[in-house]
């Protein structure tokens, strides 16, 4: 819970690393009272996808993520023994030592094509298969199925059962989702540990179906892998994974779901050649090989229809420290441009454009300025959430003065992320003029206004009485003065020269190191 709170895709102002003091006192209390049906809403995220599309992430009542953390914690030998019992998957979370910036990191898309190419040995074919909307689509009911068998579960539904005692689990999910039992969150670390329990659990079913007729497979996350001997035996497999699934209330995305030669690529060609452009590194050239690169990737993401080449290239721009290089003002530019286009890479344009910050260097405020006041227009319009937070954060940890227009339009949203954060920037002096939130006299402890309320009260933004059922948990929280928002740890954690801007142990792509880039102190790349 003090690292696994909000989805990552938030800008790391959102920390709830206070968590575990606040809550000293508390937990007694709070386990005495577990199964007491207090549901709650979640805080609904508006993201981005590569291809243009959305997505739904949520924030938890943190009293609700609370049980479901701490039952994570004291059975974690259950859900290491059910991730055991996969011999495909390749996603099995590992977990990060105390003080990281997740509890959690899920092994990276990178690592695909290298287990596959182990994994599938000699098969000459390849199913390739997409569970549709997994998270969203797992069904509650299934983490006890997974845990003590179906027929077993559905004879014991009691949720404070001694033998199938997962079913607590399940209530205390539904109780941090108003009791629905479709879906679980996406974006906090707890629900990507329970979703990789229950697909576990069907791989070990699959495989107890198939036997002999898989040569060797893959899984990461809801993407199946699967090396065959022939087309027919590909059938057979795809038709019993199907079955699979179903039993666990899951279907396969058809769309992404297909036959094909062994020898595809399972990486795609573009993203192998855009890296060789951008390999800064080798060429240490100047203006002219920054502008090739960028060209590149825009012109990629163009002719894919994906943002994905950008998030590359900004990559390459922190690999290289764009931002402390005599290059920065043209990359700059470029940069403004490029995150009006392609909203899916604007939070690792922000965080390349907050280390310059950071490392005392100038920004262009006017600049930045004027694009958020382009983009965060558009994106409250739309209720597009993503856009609007990651560009105002940018404005907070700059010390660019943001608008009264524009404060006032933020404080209207609806979305407690983004109130929560005007709240905050208020207490913290970068607001000088306190937003209307209209808070009222009364704040919820139970609906999607959570996050707000309680960043109000124990900042002392609001003076309220807390309502709801967990009226005396957040009394105790706000009383303590959790934090939940804290601009600084970001910048005083990536201030020091060796630190990336995009952190990976975060946003969690190639490998595990995160410090050692291969460049001395002080050296700088050749632009």
């Amino acid at each position: 819970m003090n690292s696994g709170l909000y989805p990552e895709t938030l800008p790391p102002c959102f920390v709830s690393k206070d968590a575990k003091r606040a809550f000293h006192g508390l937990v007694g209390a709070l386990d005495g009272n577990k199964f007491h049906e207090r549901k709650t809403e979640y805080v609904r995220y508006s993201g981005t996808k590569h291809d243009g599309s959305r997505r739904f992430f949520g924030t938890p009542n943190i009293v609700s993520y609370f049980h479901v953390s701490s039952f994570i914690w004291k059975n974690w030998g259950h859900f290491e023994a059910n991730y055991a019992l996969s011999s495909y998957s390749i996603g099995t979370p590992k977990i990060m030592d105390e003080g990281e910036e997740r509890a959690i990191k899920v092994p990276s898309l990178s690592e695909l094509s290298k287990r596959a190419s182990k994994n599938l040995r000699y098969a000459p074919f390849v199913l390739k298969a997409d569970i549709a909307q997994c998270f969203p689509s797992i069904y509650t009911h299934s983490i006890a199925w997974a845990a003590h068998g179906i027929e077993e579960s559905k004879l014991d539904t009691n949720k404070d059962s001694s033998s199938n005692f997962f079913n607590a689990l399940d209530f205390f999910v539904r109780n941090g989702q108003r009791g629905n039992t479709r879906g679980v969150l996406v974006g906090p670390d707890a629900y990507r540990l329970i979703a990789e329990f229950v697909l576990s659990k069907i791989d070990d079913e699959l495989s107890k179906v198939v036997g002999d007729m898989v040569v060797g497979a893959v899984r990461h996350v809801d993407d199946y892998y699967i090396g065959l001997r022939t087309e027919h035996e590909a059938q057979s497999v795809l038709s019993h994974l199907r079955e699979v699934l179903a039993t666990f209330e899951l279907n396969l995305n058809d769309q992404k779901t297909k036959i094909h030669s062994s020898l595809d690529p399972i990486n795609d060609l573009w993203a192998q050649r855009l890296r060789d452009h951008m390999n800064f590194f080798e060429f240490h050239l100047a203006h002219n090989r920054l502008e090739r690169g960028i060209t590149e990737a825009v012109t990629s993401a163009r002719d894919l229809g994906s943002d994905s080449p950008i998030k590359i290239l900004f990559r390459s721009f922190d690999e290289v420290r764009v931002y402390n290089s005599p290059g920065w003002d043209f990359g700059e530019q470029n940069i403004q441009r490029i995150v009006q286009k392609h909203p899916h890479a604007i939070d690792y344009a922000c965080l390349l454009v907050a280390k310059r910050k950071a490392r005392g260097l100038a920004v262009d405020t006017e600049g930045w300025l004027a694009v958020a006041e382009i983009v965060v227009r558009r994106s409250l319009a739309l209720n597009h959430h993503h856009e609007a937070i990651w560009l105002v954060w940018l404005l907070f940890v700059c010390d660019i003065p943001v608008p009264v227009p524009m404060v006032e339009e933020l404080a209207k949203s609806k979305n407690a992320h983004i109130r929560a954060l005007l709240a905050q920037a208020h207490v913290d002096g970068k607001l000088t003029r306190k937003p209307k939130l209209a808070l009222g006299a009364r704040l919820s402890s139970v609906d999607a206004n959570w996050l707000v309320n309680l960043v109000a009260r124990s900042q002392e933004f609001s003076k309220a009485a807390f309502s709801g059922l967990y009226t005396d948990e957040f009394e105790h929280l706000a009383s303590r003065h959790i934090k939940l928002i804290d601009f600084e740890d970001h910048i005083n954690r990536i201030r020091p020269q060796d630190r990336r801007a995009i952190s990976r142990t975060r946003y969690g792509y190639d490998d595990d190191e995160d410090d050692d880039w291969g460049m001395e102190e002080g050296e700088e790349p050749g632009f």
